[in-house]
Parts: C-alpha cells; sequence; structure tokens
C-alpha cells in the first residue's frame, strides 16, 4: 500500500479512481467467487446433488487439473515468458471457462456415464489456472498493493454477492449466473491490460537475492497446504445429514467465510492497519486445531466445527495468494511459479498433531517473512527511525548500533562478529531493548520501526 494512500483527505478521491487497487481485485474476486459458487453453491447442478459421488469426484478432478496445470505452465514459462504476451490465451480461456461450467452445471450430469462430467470438470480446473496466472502478471505488472483492507474487502465482498445473487435465483438460472463470472472477469481483465500495456513487468531479482525467499517460501507454502488439506479433510468427514441445514450448509460456510474476510478487510480499512500477512497464519491454525477438537466433542458440535472450519480454509486461501502476489511484484518470483501450488487428498485425524507442529517452524521463519514482506526503506530514513526509537526509549548507544544491524537483517551470530562482542552479550542487550519497547521478539522490533516510520516516508 502506498503510505500516500493513508492521507484522510486524498481517500475519497483515490477509491474513486478507475484503477485503484480495490477495484483492480474485483477481476480476480469473480474467479474466486466463480469457483465457489460452482463447488458449494446447494443447486448449481442440474440433475445431481451437490454432495453426489459424482459432483464431489469431478470437484477433485478439477482441484488435481488445476494444481498439475500451475506446474506446467511455471515450468514452461520459466523466468522469461509471460501467457499475457500470448495475445489469444485470454479469450479461448475465458470461452472455454464459460462453455465448460455450463455443460457441466446444465447437461453433464444427465448422461449414462460421468465421465463427461470429468472432463468438463478437469477444463474448467485448467482455465481456473490460466486466469488465475494472467492476473497475477496482471497485477505484477501494474505494481499493484496486495494489502489486506484491498483484497480482503473486494475478494469478501465480491464472493458474497455473488454467493447470495445465486442463492436466490433458480436451478438453471442460478448456473448460468455462475457460468458468466469468469466472461466478467475476461473483460474486466482486457480493460486492465489496456491500461497496463506500456507497462514494464517486474525485474526478477538475481538467483542469489532471490533464495533468500526460498526458506520462507516454503514453510508458508507448507503451513498453508497441511492446514487447508486438514480443514478440507474435516469438512468431508463430518455427516453432512446430521447438519440442520442439509447441502445449504456449504453454501452458508462458504458465505460467511466471505462475510469474515469482509470484516477483516474493513477493520482493517478503518484502523489503517496493514496487517502483515504472517500474523494470521498463526491464529487461523489454531481456529482449525479448535474445529477439530469441537468435532471430536460429538454430534452437538458438528454445526460450529462445520462453519468455522469452511469458513477457515478461504481465508487460508486468499492469504497464500497474497502473500506469493507480493512476492511476484517484488521480482523474488514469477507469478506462473507462485500460482504452482500443489492440492491432494487429506490423509488422516492426525492432522490435528500436525497443524500444532508446523507452527514451530512457521515462528522460526517469522523474522524472514517480516523482512520480505516489510515496505522497503533508504538506509537515511531507516537511521532517522533508529534514532528516534532510541531517544523515544531511552536505548543506549551499543543497543542503538544493534537495533541498527538488525534492521538491516543482521543476525544475531553476524551482529556479534561486526561488534567483535559474543552472540550472548547480543542476546542480552536485544532483550534489554524488547523490555524498554515493550516488545517481545525481533519481527515485532521491525514492523515497530517500519511502522514508526510511515508518516517520514509520507512526507
Amino acid at each position: 500500500m502506498n503510505i500516500k494512500e493513508l492521507v484522510p483527505e486524498k481517500v475519497e478521491s483515490e477509491i474513486n479512481s478507475p484503477d485503484h487497487p480495490t477495484r483492480r481485485f474485483v477481476g480476480f474476486a469473480l474467479l474466486f467467487a466463480w469457483h465457489y459458487n460452482l463447488w458449494f453453491l446447494h443447486d448449481s447442478f442440474v440433475g445431481a446433488q451437490l454432495l453426489d459421488d459424482c459432483v464431489t469426484q469431478s470437484w477433485l478432478i478439477a482441484l488435481v487439473s488445476a494444481a498439475v496445470s500451475f506446474i506446467v505452465i511455471a515450468f514452461a514459462l520459466g523466468r522469461k515468458h509471460r501467457l499475457c504476451n500470448i495475445p489469444w490465451m485470454l479469450w479461448i480461456a475465458t470461452a472455454a471457462a464459460v462453455i465448460s461450467t455450463l455443460a457441466l452445471t446444465l447437461f453433464a450430469f444427465s448422461f449414462p456415464t460421468d465421465l463427461i462430467a470429468y472432463a468438463l470438470a478437469a477444463v474448467v480446473g485448467i482455465t481456473n489456472a490460466i486466469l488465475w496466472v494472467m492476473w497475477g502478471e496482471l497485477y505484477s505488472r501494474t505494481k499493484t498493493s496486495f494489502s489486506v483492507s484491498y483484497i480482503g474487502t473486494t475478494v469478501g465482498l465480491v464472493t458474497l454477492v455473488c454467493s447470495l445473487i445465486c442463492f436466490v435465483l433458480p436451478t438453471g438460472v442460478s448456473s448460468v449466473f455462475i457460468a458468466l463470472m469468469p466472461l466478467a472477469a475476461g473483460l474486466l481483465f482486457a480493460r486492465g491490460a489496456t491500461i497496463a500495456k506500456d507497462m514494464p513487468y517486474p525485474t526478477l531479482l538475481p538467483k542469489s537475492t532471490a533464495n533468500r525467499a526460498l526458506k520462507p517460501m516454503i514453510v508458508v507454502c507448507g503451513t498453508t497446504f497441511v492446514a487447508s488439506v486438514a480443514c478440507y479433510f474435516l469438512v468431508a468427514i463430518i455427516p453432512w445429514e446430521n447438519l440442520p441445514y442439509g447441502e445449504y450448509a456449504f453454501t452458508f460456510g462458504s458465505i460467511g467465510g466471505a462475510t469474515l474476510l469482509c470484516i477483516i478487510g474493513v477493520i482493517c480499512g478503518l484502523t489503517n492497519d496493514r496487517l502483515n500477512i504472517y500474523r494470521t497464519f498463526p491464529w487461523l491454525i489454531i481456529v482449525a486445531i479448535a474445529s477439530f477438537a469441537l468435532f471430536l466433542m460429538g454430534e452437538r458440535f458438528f454445526v460450529p466445527s462445520f462453519f468455522v472450519v469452511l469458513a477457515a480454509v478461504s481465508i487460508f486461501e486468499v492469504l497464500l495468494i497474497m502473500y506469493f502476489g507480493v512476492l511476484g511484484v517484488k521480482g523474488y518470483v514469477p507469478i506462473g511459479f507462485a500460482f504452482a501450488k500443489v492440492a491432494t487428498e487429506p490423509t488422516s485425524l492426525l492432522f490435528v498433531c500436525v497443524l500444532a507442529a508446523v507452527i514451530i517452524p512457521l515462528v522460526r521463519q517469522e523474522y524472514n517473512i517480516t523482512q520480505l514482506m516489510a515496505p522497503p526503506a533508504t538506509k537515511s530514513s531507516q537511521e532517522h527511525r533508529i534514532k528516534e526509537l532510541a531517544a523515544e526509549f531511552s536505548l543506549s548507544a551499543r543497543e542503538t548500533e544493534i537495533v541498527m544491524l538488525i534492521a538491516r537483517g543482521f543476525t544475531t551470530d553476524n551482529v556479534a562478529k561486526k561488534l567483535v562482542i559474543s552472540p550472548y552479550t547480543v542476546n542480552t542487550h536485544i532483550r534489554h531493548v524488547y523490555e524498554k519497547v515493550g516488545i517481545h521478539k525481533r519481527s515485532e522490533l521491525i514492523d515497530y520501526i517500519n511502522r514508526t516510520g510511515s508518516e517520514d516516508d509520507k512526507a
């Protein structure tokens, strides 16, 4: 987010701009709503119920097809090529998405064999991957700000509105409405591509520099993967017959997730809080663990367990998109590679233990993740912030010197070598800094320095 956008007198004029980041996400949000309404709306398929085996298997095929497509696209494009540079790709993918969705929802399950439905589901997954990568490339080209307030509010609101419209439309009409979502997204993409036609793509960082993002990326991917699979596993094992709304429970669950996204986005927007993407992950993991605990407490807790976990998984997906979007804009990874994430089937209830375990490596990588997500700062502005911090909290000269090195990315051992002191002494000074400033860990210190410097950056 551009800090200047937080100036009150400019907010209204910027939001009314057709190129405001909130509006940029509408097209991508329509793709997100397309996926959720297609596979979670109670009457989206003519001739089949949402929880029929053929529908469930089609959904899994679509997920696997999308995952494989992401990987194929990533390797095919490499570091130099872009899908957006293929002129006909947008309209071929959009047309295929619309036609396959219409055929899948209206006719596919009326045939004696389910193979036709499976083939159409594969097309849906492949086109979904292509369109997501293209939107990611467009966002990287326009250097879009992937803030929680922007993407959370837009994706949540668009998904919520589309879900409510589909909910009230009769069967068949809602299917047509769902099929038109990728078309609307394609038209918005064409408009955005026209605006961005003269804008260069971000220059990828040298491999030696980009490699420092690899370990945090693996941790975030692994955490989200395990948590999402565990959430879907819980959704699958809860007997839907025991839920008070039957198949409607899936619709209400996706609506609940969209509503929660809206609430998070609005809160961040109202408080001008550029929420660090990392910080949300541990809380969502705890929510997932609580959902499993509710499930294990018995049948009377199936309802809250179901709705909470279904809402959580949608937020996981949005946060992962945001994370890779930021890395793509900053030039750490090609967008095609960023979206190359894999989905598989869940395995066992041991995910409760796994969810607790993945918090450990996530916390260990918190500092690196925070460094990657932090806004860039010049050396002079950073020094000015730290001097103000030292004066405000009466830091000693040595403590100030250590904070300066930490802000530049030095580890404890590196600081010790630089200052020719022991790592134990460095940790002692850091602990004193924490006590004086009133924080508890290194990532909070980095975030505090960046946050207190926002007014300087704005000027």
